[in-house]
């Protein structure tokens, strides 16, 4: 069976005419998503009066981003490394249980919101080991702080008029616990 190419008749226009819809000229586009951008940085970076100040960041961390810990501190002042603490009857604490036990401190800083916040702070440079059938504090093994970035906010007086502030948003390490990792050593990095 042969197949014949069949034209159109004559009054049967192919021509596509194009429709122009006036679309926003792309540079425009961006132009607005800018300013846009441009309105919602001033209104976050605007002054702001210093008796509700602590309100207005409070309220917009608490919005936005999740707030560091605020435990509060361990009664104890000591520093040293509690082996005892592994001769006794097991905490109910993991701070405590941990091979890199740690204790609570209460940091205060008063020109960020918020002003005070509680991080773990390592007891021990090494971890708490049995070896040879005792515990002890073994330093083939190293304490390090586990790090958590939480959002701040900053008061800043930057072109603000007397008794105004700016929040400025700044990222801060805290250490939300510590964990026992192996030691570093030179052949180790040489290998």
């Amino acid at each position: 069976m042969e197949i014949k190419q069949v034209r159109p008749p004559p009054y049967i226009h192919l021509h596509h005419h194009h429709h122009h819809h006036h679309s926003p000229h792309p540079l425009l586009s961006s132009l607005q998503i800018l300013i846009l951008l441009l309105c919602a940085a001033a209104a976050r970076s605007r002054c702001h009066n210093g008796t509700n100040l602590e309100a207005i960041a409070l309220k917009r961390l608490q919005r936005h981003y999740p707030q560091p810990l605020t435990i509060t501190a361990s009664d104890d002042s000591s520093s040293s490394c509690p082996v005892e603490l592994y001769q006794k009857l097991p905490s109910v604490e993991v701070k405590d249980r941990s091979l890199s036990p740690w204790k609570w401190r209460t940091v205060t800083r008063p020109d960020y919101f918020p002003h005070t916040y509680t991080e773990a702070v390592c007891l021990c440079n090494g971890c708490i080991l049995m070896e040879n059938g005792t515990v002890q504090h073994s330093h083939n093994y190293n304490s390090i702080p586990l790090l958590h970035t939480f959002m701040f906010l900053k008061r800043d007086r930057h072109n603000c008029e007397e008794g105004k502030y700016r929040l400025v948003e700044e990222m801060v390490q805290v250490s939300v616990g510590c964990t026992c990792v192996r030691r570093v050593t030179r052949e180790y990095n040489n290998a």
